[in-house]
């Protein structure tokens, strides 16, 4: 008899959440931190692996400001711990409460030693080779693991962009590594066609660089940029006896300040477009 087939979901809070094969009933649905507040229909397990004490809680609706949270916190919503109480589903927390009844330990130190062997190796400069630190840097990452610990062979992955600079730097190369080694395994990970994860704008050295147009401006820019100070040092050296040369040159910066203004907001819209 052939092994059961174990698929999951993992769902963030990006508009890709929407996605989701609800009406599939041979999918388990994952949610993750506050995220129900997007009212997703259908759910089997939630997983909140922060510790509460560092928990910012506010209005539903009127998140803090970041830069009014305390630093190193997590922003939830009032009666977070209390919603988390109360599912009729597993919910993964950092230590399980006896006042929880459907809390679960996770498994952190399982899901490590499972993974140990797959982390790369590292070598100090005195060239001793040594097994590398762990490497997981999100709720999904830890939540990803675990699938893979487990069994799941099909994993689907909604709402989880990685595309803000702070994601794109820390959290997706961590889940693109994951996915890679999970591939390995024979696990299959669908993600929608929209997000960035796993995939590039390009083929390198066959294709040309997808940020070219941006590369073009930026040139411009610093071409614009030396033009401006040329510009303003030649006005300063006017004569005082000639004042319509000066108006001139002033004229000619201020058109070309206009220019500099409108190419770099062409340069952030294709940085934005290339991401």
């Amino acid at each position: 008899m052939a092994d059961e087939l174990k698929r999951v979901a993992i769902l963030g809070t990006a508009p890709t959440w929407q996605q989701c094969p609800w009406q599939d009933p041979t999918l388990e649905i994952w949610g993750l931190n506050d995220a129900y507040v997007l009212g997703y229909p259908r759910v089997t397990a939630w997983f909140d692996i922060h510790n509460p004490k560092h928990m910012t809680f506010h209005e539903r609706g009127k998140p803090v400001p970041a830069e009014e949270a305390p630093i190193g916190s997590y922003l939830r919503p009032h009666g977070h711990l209390e919603w988390l109480a109360s599912r009729p589903y597993p919910v993964y927390v950092q230590q399980a409460r006896k006042d929880w009844p459907t809390s679960v330990t996770f498994p952190k130190d399982a899901v490590l030693a499972y993974w140990a062997t797959f982390w790369p190796w590292r070598v100090d400069r005195q060239g001793t080779v040594s097994p590398g630190k762990d490497y997981e840097v999100s709720t999904p990452a830890w939540m990803y693991m675990w699938a893979v610990m487990e069994g799941y062979t099909e994993i689907h992955i909604y709402g989880v962009h990685l595309a803000t600079e702070w994601e794109y730097l820390q959290q997706r190369p961590n889940l693109e590594f994951l996915i890679g080694v999970a591939a390995g395994l024979g696990v299959k990970t669908v993600l929608p066609s929209v997000v960035p994860i796993c995939q590039a704008k390009f083929q390198y050295a066959y294709e040309p660089k997808a940020d070219l147009p941006h590369q073009a401006i930026i040139r411009k820019l610093e071409e614009q940029a030396q033009w401006q100070h040329v510009l303003d040092r030649d006005a300063k050296a006017v004569p005082w006896y000639r004042p319509g040369r000066r108006r001139d040159l002033q004229a000619q910066a201020r058109h070309l300040k206009l220019e500099r203004m409108d190419l770099s907001q062409q340069a952030e819209r294709l940085k934005a477009a290339a991401r």
